[in-house]
């Protein structure tokens, strides 16, 4: 099953996000098997401007709800306190038109 993760920063949490956003890296990329979820996409929300953050976007596929939830209480920036809101939802993506590096 396929869920859809957005989450929003605190205002002002710009400074405490990058702070932790290597811990955050390294997370994403060695601990979510351990809770049987797969990152199928992420990346950081952004203000128009293309390169200020604002949060956080994650594509995950896992067998239920309970298993992103355990992931993300101990992701480093919910730790950390960046985020205002997390936003979990099941998705059934009918389109995929994302090229990958081959």
């Amino acid at each position: 099953m396929q869920f859809v993760v957005y989450a929003i920063d605190k205002p002002d949490a710009l400074r405490l996000r990058l702070e932790v956003l290597e811990a955050h890296r390294h997370f994403l990329g060695t601990e979510p098997e351990k809770y049987g979820v797969k990152v199928l996409l992420s990346g950081p929300l952004t203000k128009d401007d293309g390169s200020t953050m604002r949060g956080s976007f994650f594509l995950l596929e896992a067998d239920n709800r309970e298993k992103i939830k355990d992931m993300f209480a101990n992701d480093p920036l919910q730790a950390a306190g960046v985020w205002a809101e997390q936003h979990i939802s099941a998705v059934t993506v009918r389109q995929n038109n994302m090229r990958t590096n081959q």
